[in-house]
C-alpha cells in the first residue's frame, strides 16, 4: 500500500493546480476540441538585452516549501525569467497570504507601487479610478502568444472581468467558473450502515442529518456526531451554506435575473425559507451547536475526528479537507451528490465569474509587455506539457512532493476547460482500458482510480470521489449544461459597492448567524429594509445600470 502514497500526494497537488484562482463563465461545451499552440521558444521571440528589472510583491504561506539553498528570491522561476527572458524579478516585500491584501493596499496608498502585481477586484477598481495602472489592450493583441490568448479567451467572461470602459486593464488569473459551484457531500459509509437511501429532496437531507446525530453512525455508543457541518465563515469552499440555500432556490451573495432585472440573492424571500429550516435544525441539534465559533480549520478537525457526516462544498473537497476523514478512518467514504430541492423544481448550484486575482501593470512602467512574456512562457511551455523532466523542473516531482514549485510565481494561468475534459478522457480510458491519448495528469488519475478498484487501495478514493464515474466532476458537467445559477454581475465593483458592500456583508452574516441560533425570523425582514437604506438600493441601481449597458 505504501507504494501508492507518493503518487496520491502528488496527484492531490496536481489537482489543486486547476482551481486556485479565476474569473470564468459557464461556457464549457467544447471541452474536447481545444489544443494548445505549438511549443514556444521564448528566446527566439527575443529576451531583453540588457536585462530589465521588474519589482513585484508576493504572498507565501507556511505550506510553501523550497529545495535546499533556495527561497522565494532565488528559485527555478526567478532564474528562468532572468536567463530566458532577461527579466530580473525581485520583490519589494513578501508576506503571509493572510496579510497580503492589507499590506498591498497600504503600499499602494503610500504611492510606492510595484511594477507588476496581483490584486483583488476592489483594489483593481481603485487603481483604475486613480489612473495608477496601464491600459494593456494593445499590448495584449501584440505580445500575448496564441496559447495565452486561447487560455484567456476560452471562457467568455474572463477578459470582460478586467475590462473597464472598453479597455483591458488587467489579466484575469483563469480557472473554470463551475469549480466554485457547491455540491452536497455525505458520508456514504454512514448511510450504508444506517440503511439510508440517497437524498432526493431537502426534506430527505434534513432527515439524514437528524439520523446522523441520533443513531450513532460512528458506532462508539455515544451521541457525539454532527449532521450538517457549518463554518462561522458561512460562505467558504467547504462547510459553507451556499448549497443549502440553493436547495431552497435562494442564491446568497450573487446577482441573478428576476422579473427582468438583477436582484441580490441574499435578500430574496427564498433566503428566509432557508433560514427557517436552518433555525429548526439548529434548535434540534442537527447542526453543530458550536458552528458560530468554528472557522474552517476547526471544521476540518471535526471531519478528521470522524464526527461529521454532511457538508456542502466544492468539487475538490476530497483533496481538502475530506481526505482527513479517510486518513484517520480507512473505511470513511464521502460521496458527492447534486443539490437536492425543497420542491419539484430542480435546485441549481450557484457560481460566479469572480476574479480570484488580477495581474496589473503600474502606470508608467516602461516594459508592460513583460507580463505577457512571463505568461507566454507558462502557457506555451508548461501548461500543456507532458514532458516529465520539464514538469518536474517547473512544477515539482514525485521524489519531493512537498515542494510545489508553481507557487513560487504569480504569473501563471489555468485552462478553464481542463476539469471537464480530464473527466471525459479518464472516464473513457477506464471504460476501454485504453490509455492512448491521455496526457500526463489524466494518466496519473487513471492509474490511481484503477488502483482503487483493481487493488483495493483505499487511499485512492480521493480520485474516485472526484474524477470517478459518479464523482464530483460528473455533477459539474451537468451544472455546466444548465444546472447552475450564474452570478450575472461580473464587472468591476461599482462606486457605492466599493464603499459600502463590505459593511453590508458583515451585517448580512451577523443576521444569518443570529437567526440560525434562534432570533425571531422576522429579523430577516428588518435586515432587508436596513440593507436597502444603508446602500443596497443605490448598489442595485448601479448593478442594473451596468447590466443594461
Amino acid at each position: 500500500m505504501s507504494t501508492y502514497k507518493k503518487p496520491i500526494v502528488i496527484i492531490l497537488l496536481i489537482g489543486l493546480l486547476f482551481f486556485t484562482y479565476g474569473c470564468k463563465s459557464s461556457s464549457t461545451e467544447d471541452t474536447d476540441n481545444t489544443e494548445p499552440a505549438a511549443g514556444y521558444d521564448v528566446t527566439a521571440e527575443g529576451k531583453y538585452s540588457p536585462a530589465i528589472n521588474l519589482v513585484s510583491v508576493k504572498s507565501v504561506d507556511a505550506t510553501v516549501k523550497f529545495l535546499e539553498g533556495e527561497d522565494i528570491h532565488d528559485n527555478i522561476w526567478t532564474r528562468t525569467y532572468a536567463e530566458k527572458l532577461g527579466i530580473n524579478l525581485s520583490y519589494m516585500w513578501v508576506v503571509d497570504h493572510s496579510q497580503y491584501q492589507q499590506k498591498l493596499t497600504a503600499t499602494v496608498m503610500s504611492g510606492d507601487i510595484p511594477d507588476v502585481f496581483v490584486c483583488d477586484s476592489l483594489l483593481f477598481k481603485m487603481l483604475y479610478d486613480s489612473d495608477l495602472i496601464e491600459d494593456i489592450s494593445e499590448i495584449y493583441e501584440t505580445h500575448a502568444s496564441e496559447t495565452t490568448k486561447m487560455v484567456l479567451e476560452q471562457d467568455e467572461l474572463a477578459l470582460p472581468c478586467t475590462t473597464i470602459d472598453g479597455k483591458l486593464m488587467g489579466v484575469p488569473i483563469t480557472d473554470a467558473s463551475i469549480a466554485g459551484a457547491p455540491l452536497l457531500w455525505i458520508r456514504q459509509d454512514w448511510m450504508q450502515k444506517l440503511n439510508i437511501d440517497p437524498p432526493e429532496s431537502m426534506q430527505d437531507l434534513m432527515e439524514i442529518s437528524r439520523r446522523f446525530v441520533e443513531e450513532d453512525p460512528d458506532g462508539n455508543g455515544v451521541k457525539d456526531t454532527i449532521g450538517l457541518a457549518v463554518s462561522k465563515e458561512l460562505w467558504g469552499a467547504y462547510a459553507g451554506l451556499q448549497g443549502f440555500f440553493n436547495g431552497f432556490h435562494a442564491y446568497p451573495r450573487i446577482w441573478y435575473e428576476k422579473d427582468g432585472e438583477l436582484v441580490y440573492g441574499t435578500i430574496q424571500p427564498e433566503s428566509k425559507q432557508a433560514l427557517a429550516a436552518l433555525q429548526e435544525m439548529y434548535k434540534n441539534g442537527h447542526i453543530d451547536k458550536e458552528f458560530g465559533v468554528k472557522d474552517s480549520n476547526k471544521v476540518a478537525e471535526t471531519i478528521a475526528n470522524n464526527k461529521c457526516g454532511i457538508e456542502f462544498g466544492v468539487w475538490w473537497n476530497p483533496y481538502s479537507p475530506l481526505y482527513l476523514s479517510q486518513a484517520n478512518y480507512p473505511d470513511a467514504y464521502w460521496q458527492a451528490y447534486p443539490i437536492p430541492s425543497i420542491d419539484d423544481t430542480p435546485a441549481k448550484s450557484q457560481y460566479s465569474a469572480a476574479v480570484g486575482g488580477i495581474i496589473v501593470v503600474r502606470k508608467g512602467y516602461p516594459y508592460p509587455e513583460a507580463v505577457f512574456k512571463m505568461l507566454n512562457f507558462w502557457c506555451d511551455n508548461i501548461l500543456f506539457s507532458n514532458d516529465k523532466e520539464l514538469r518536474d523542473t517547473y512544477l515539482g516531482s514525485l521524489d519531493n512532493p512537498d515542494v510545489v514549485k508553481y507557487k513560487y510565481t504569480d504569473f501563471h494561468l489555468w485552462e478553464p476547460n481542463a476539469i471537464l475534459r480530464t473527466y471525459e478522457n479518464v472516464k473513457k480510458a477506464l471504460a476501454t482500458r485504453n490509455t492512448d491519448g491521455l496526457n500526463h495528469d489524466e494518466w496519473q488519475r487513471y492509474q490511481i482510480i484503477s488502483a482503487y478498484f483493481d487493488q483495493g487501495i483505499k487511499e485512492a478514493w480521493v480520485e474516485v470521489a472526484t474524477y470517478g464515474d459518479n464523482g464530483s466532476v460528473s455533477i459539474l458537467k451537468d451544472i455546466a449544461q444548465g444546472g447552475g445559477m450564474v452570478n450575472r454581475f461580473y464587472g468591476a465593483p461599482t462606486k457605492v459597492m466599493s464603499e459600502k458592500m463590505a459593511a453590508l456583508h458583515t451585517k448580512e452574516d451577523e443576521m444569518i448567524i443570529r437567526i440560525i441560533m434562534g432570533e425571531p425570523l422576522e429579523s430577516f425582514d428588518a435586515f432587508v429594509e436596513e440593507w436597502y437604506k444603508l446602500g443596497g438600493e443605490e448598489i442595485t441601481k448601479e448593478v442594473n445600470d451596468w447590466w443594461g449597458n
